[in-house]
């Protein structure tokens, strides 16, 4: 059985799914989690990206705002009111829902995905990939968590321990989470138990190489590479189409 985050379902409270989007994209992009990604989009030919499945926006922003060349993103997601108010200054977020099942990538643009490819089953993930290699389009899909002990202990030190220290740190401030962090801790254990449940769900570096096997052609070269780094370290599958 497929198991789903609690942020997945239509029936979660939206104002809890963008609290809760809003912690995991502020927290990663206080670590600065996903530095490494400026190198790897460099090497692209285009500085514009579509973004899928951006919950709160938070990992674009941090990438546009450390980026050493210009870089503009469009956002997009399933639940497009999750985005963050503080992201909307800087980034377009598409009002419309997609829907990544349906889907179709274009010729020539170039997608991005931080930390929500795990939400979906290895057969949807192959169906994204495959449309990307169809379409001539390239990608870069990173992830941050790995199915492993270390994971799972942050995760649980980010939602139990992290997150009620940093509650009215987070941006816009919130009266909200802060009723719902310390007088009733429902955040903090919906948070807990997407990030569990995530780690479950989560692929190494070897089931990626295994889940694109089939895909990677030599006019079409998907990479996957570990970076591992104190903050939490990365996985991330690349690809760009070579063009006659």
């Amino acid at each position: 059985m497929f198991l789903k985050e609690l942020e997945d379902y239509s029936w979660f409270p939206p104002v809890l799914r963008k609290m809760q989007l809003e912690y995991v994209g502020w927290i990663s992009a206080s670590l600065a989690v996903y530095r490494p990604l400026g190198k790897i989009m460099e090497g692209f030919p285009s500085n514009q990206w579509i973004d899928l499945a951006s919950g709160s926006g938070w990992p674009a922003l941090y990438l546009k705002k450390k980026a050493t060349d210009p870089i503009f993103f469009r956002l997009t997601d399933w639940y497009p009111n999750s985005a963050s108010k503080e992201v909307l200054k800087y980034i377009k977020y598409d009002p419309e829902p997609l829907n990544l099942l349906d889907f179709q990538p274009e010729a020539g643009q170039q997608y991005s995905m931080f930390n929500a490819f795990h939400h979906f089953t290895t057969q949807e993930q192959k169906q994204i990939i495959i449309k990307m290699k169809e379409a001539k389009a390239g990608f870069i899909i990173a992830e941050v968590l790995e199915p492993s002990l270390l994971s799972f202990i942050q995760v649980t030190l980010a939602a139990l321990l992290v997150q009620p220290l940093s509650a009215w740190a987070i941006h816009p401030f919130s009266f909200l989470r802060i009723a719902t962090t310390y007088l009733v801790p429902i955040q903090l254990a919906t948070v807990a138990w997407d990030g569990w449940l995530s780690v479950l769900k989560s692929k190494t570096s070897a089931q990626y190489q295994d889940l694109v096997r089939g895909i990677s052609s030599s006019e079409y070269v998907i990479h996957v590479e570990r970076i591992p780094q104190l903050r939490g370290n990365l996985i991330v599958l690349s690809a760009q189409p070579i063009l006659s």
